[in-house]
C-alpha cells in the first residue's frame, strides 16, 4: 500500500489581506497630521521611542479595527523627500532606488474619488488626473514625505462624465 499523503501539498495560509505597511518618516508629527488632517484617517496610536526604535504611530484608512493600516517609524536619517522634490509622475511611474512604488488606498465610489481630488486640491496637494484603469479608476498624489499614494475605486460605481486618458 502506498502512502499518498506525502504527495499532497500543505494548504495555503488563510491570508486575510494586509495587516499593516511599515514605513519611515523623519517627522512623525507632520506625517500623522497629514494623514489625519488632510486625508481624514483615524489615528490608531502614537507611541514613544523604545529600546529598539524611535517614536512610531499608525493611521487607519478604515476597515478592520484589528489592523493598524499604515505604521510609521520616526527615523532621523530617513531619506529626505518632500512632495515638491520630484515630479508626481516620476514618483508614481519611475520611483527610482526604492522598494516602494506606491500605496493604494481603496475608496467606495467615484463620488468619493472626486471629493478626495477636491480636498487635496484645497490643501495644495498635487494629483494626477483621475484615470481609467480597466475595472477601476484612480489618481495618484504624494504625502508630506514625498511618498507616492494612490486612491482607487471600482469603475462600476462611476457617476461622473469626466474621463481621463488611460496611462499604461
Amino acid at each position: 500500500m502506498t502512502n499518498h499523503t506525502a504527495d499532497v501539498p500543505p494548504p495555503a495560509p488563510a491570508w486575510r489581506g494586509f495587516h499593516h505597511v511599515a514605513l519611515v518618516t523623519r517627522d512623525l508629527d507632520a506625517t500623522i497630521g497629514f494623514y489625519r488632517d488632510v486625508l481624514g484617517m483615524e489615528v490608531v496610536f502614537v507611541a514613544p521611542a523604545g529600546e529598539l526604535h524611535g517614536r512610531h504611530g499608525a493611521v487607519r484608512p478604515g476597515g478592520d479595527p484589528d489592523r493598524p493600516g499604515l505604521h510609521f517609524f520616526e527615523y532621523p536619517r530617513a531619506p529626505r523627500f518632500g512632495p515638491n522634490d520630484r515630479s508626481l509622475e516620476g514618483a508614481v511611474f519611475d520611483p527610482g532606488a526604492t522598494f516602494l512604488s506606491h500605496i493604494s488606498l481603496a475608496l467606495p465610489d467615484e463620488a468619493a474619488g472626486v471629493a478626495l481630488h477636491e480636498l487635496l486640491t484645497r490643501h495644495g496637494v498635487r494629483t494626477t488626473p483621475i484615470m481609467d484603469q480597466g475595472p477601476f479608476r484612480n489618481m495618484s498624489f504624494m504625502d508630506n514625505n514625498g511618498m507616492s499614494l494612490e486612491a482607487a475605486w471600482p469603475k462600476e460605481s462611476m457617476t461622473s462624465t469626466r474621463v481621463a486618458p488611460t496611462i499604461a
